[in-house]
């Protein structure tokens, strides 16, 4: 069976600014991202990925054991929800699957768990919205995890190789 997900992820924080903006929010936020320098890193960018659909992430970011405090220095914080259906945990479980096992190639990724692809196709469209304009955000730096995550992400078998096959769109642009 196909998914087909809409992340709207909303960005980028600092870690004190999620609590307030997001208790302001009528929306269930299911992901997060976070990119920071991990301690004792000098320059390289460090990344987590993880899922918060049972309490608010402000709540989660602040517990003792979270991967958090792995880093020295956090540089931004996404949240995400999925706006296209109601998201069941099965969805969010295999959403963080797909955006770990696809980041996991990517980056330098603090997840140690879920980094292998789901067996199932996965179409993701990914919108990156900055939280205080509300609206689309169209530059972000480099090591941005908002820019090294592609706005499309399709994983699906190809039935010719009956074999799963990825397929991504870094940035989609306007046409005019």
């Amino acid at each position: 069976m196909k998914k087909f997900f809409i992340l709207k992820w909303y960005g980028p924080f600092q870690p004190e600014e999620v609590q307030d903006w997001e208790s302001s929010q009528k929306t269930t936020f299911n992901l997060y991202l976070i990119g920071g320098k991990k301690k004792y890193s000098k320059k390289k960018i460090h990344y987590y990925i993880g899922k918060a659909e049972r309490r608010l992430l402000s709540d989660r970011l602040n517990d003792k054991n979270h991967h958090i405090n792995d880093f020295s220095c956090v540089n931004e914080i996404w949240i995400g929800t999925v706006i296209n259906k109601k998201a069941t945990h099965k969805d969010i479980l295999l959403l963080e699957n797909m955006l770990t096992s696809y980041f996991d190639a990517e980056g330098e990724l603090l997840n140690v768990i879920n980094k292998k692809l789901p067996e199932e196709s996965i179409y993701l469209i990914n919108e990156w919205i900055h939280y205080k304009h509300n609206s689309e955000c169209l530059r972000l730096s480099k090591t941005s995890i908002g820019n090294l995550m592609p706005d499309v992400i399709v994983y699906k078998k190809d039935d010719s190789s009956n074999e799963y096959k990825l397929f991504i769109s870094n940035k989609l642009k306007a046409t005019k």
